[in-house]
């Protein structure tokens, strides 16, 4: 359960104001009917079922329909909604392309803001200030088509040439990472990754969608939104956890086998080292979690079936044993998404744009609801800075 928190005021210009804890931990600050932290603490609600649930049986079409319509698809609207997602991804610009040929190698994160800006100016030059939900509905279903396609753009246009359009015969989340990978994967591996693109869908307020929502308050368009979303993402407190946690596993892991010492073992080691110069140790911790992520349980199942998942599994164990030990700090999504993405040889920079295929969406969910029931997202701050100077003339400055 989340500690209580006594609420302070004071008076100000335009009467009380509330006080709140700096990054608005225990603070709500609105309601969804998308997801949340169930009253024990201990689970994602995705409309009333459990991520985990949903994260372990539900295909990427069934997940985003539930999330965007409240409730899981019957035979019929399942069919049209993912023959609906899958013309989408078809449909690319060719300005879009153009666009992205031009932009030097950096981090698919950067592509990602620049693209979603252009497909803004593509799909919807002129935004409406009310709209109704089918028109909302068409603009996020073309975001989540294409987000895949971009990304696997940014990572291999600039690095290889190759550019690799969607293929709408196949499912969406195999045909997202057979443009990444760049060969066609497996059903195992195919199936391992979607469950991830599931678990990453939606989680509440976290940073980016709370951005997001903030973007949607002002009634920019749902593109430029997902443009902010993105960025927020990009930070290594918030999506960018995950290529750091696979670094520091990687490294201790070559650290361990140059002396000879099993990983298992020697990982507890490297943490202490660690914590001792008081370094961060990526893939620990979190605002709502603190005792158990349950999205790690799902993670795991699939850590399991692939190369050396075992001994990935005692490692991260052992990891989460030393940091609650240590630190009071659970394991979270990240460290293990970290691990499966690595198995399934998948590049680093593309681990944070994965987390960004799935919560585009959760992100243009939230869009929705937020447009259709708006107030401008404004809170007050309290001004602590000097005040009553008068100006200088430059040549009386000291």
């Amino acid at each position: 359960m989340s500690k209580q928190v006594e609420c302070q005021y004071e008076e100000g210009p335009l009467g009380r104001r509330i006080i709140v804890p700096k990054g608005l931990d225990n603070v709500i600050v609105d309601i969804t009917n998308i997801s949340g932290v169930d009253p024990t603490g201990k689970a994602t609600i995705y409309r009333g079922y459990t991520i985990d649930d949903i994260g372990e049986h539900a295909d990427f079409y069934e997940a985003a329909f539930l999330i965007h319509y409240g409730h899981l698809p019957n035979e019929s609207e399942y069919k049209e909604f993912k023959n609906k997602l899958d013309s989408y991804r078809a449909q690319i610009p060719e300005k879009l392309i153009d666009a992205l040929k031009l932009v030097p190698a950096t981090h698919p994160m950067y592509y990602a803001q620049f693209a979603y800006n252009l497909l803004g100016q593509f799909f919807a030059p002129e935004w409406p200030q009310k709209a109704s939900f089918e028109f909302l509905e068409e603009h996020a279903m073309r975001l989540i088509a294409l987000t895949p396609f971009i990304f696997a753009a940014a990572w291999h246009l600039p690095r290889d040439g190759i550019l690799l359009r969607p293929d709408p015969s196949l499912p969406h989340a195999k045909d997202a990472l057979r443009m990444i990978l760049g060969r066609m994967p497996t059903d195992a591996e195919a199936r391992a990754f979607e469950a991830t693109l599931v678990l990453y869908m939606d989680h509440g307020f976290n940073a980016s969608t709370f951005t997001v929502r903030v973007a949607a308050s002002t009634l920019t368009d749902i593109y430029s939104a997902a443009a902010a979303g993105v960025a927020s993402l990009k930070g290594p407190l918030h999506g960018g956890a995950n290529e750091q946690a696979i670094k520091w596993l990687l490294e201790a892991k070559a650290q361990a086998e140059s002396k000879g010492v099993p990983f298992d073992q020697y990982v507890e080691q490297y943490i202490l080292d660690k914590l001792a110069k008081k370094e961060l140790i990526m893939g620990f911790g979190h605002r709502i979690y603190k005792i158990h992520d349950p999205r790690t349980d799902v993670a795991k199942k699939f850590i399991l079936q692939f190369k050396d998942g075992e001994m990935w599994v005692k490692v991260l164990a052992k990891a989460e044993e030393v940091m609650m030990r240590e630190r009071k700090l659970p394991a979270n999504i990240d460290l293990y998404t970290g691990v499966l993405y690595y198995q399934l040889n998948i590049p680093v920079p593309m681990y944070t744009p994965i987390f960004a295929m799935g919560r585009i969406v959760g992100w243009t969910a939230h869009y929705i609801e937020q447009f259709l029931n708006n107030r401008l997202i404004r809170p007050d701050e309290k001004y602590v800075g000097p005040a009553g100077l008068k100006y200088v003339p430059m040549d009386q400055r000291k």
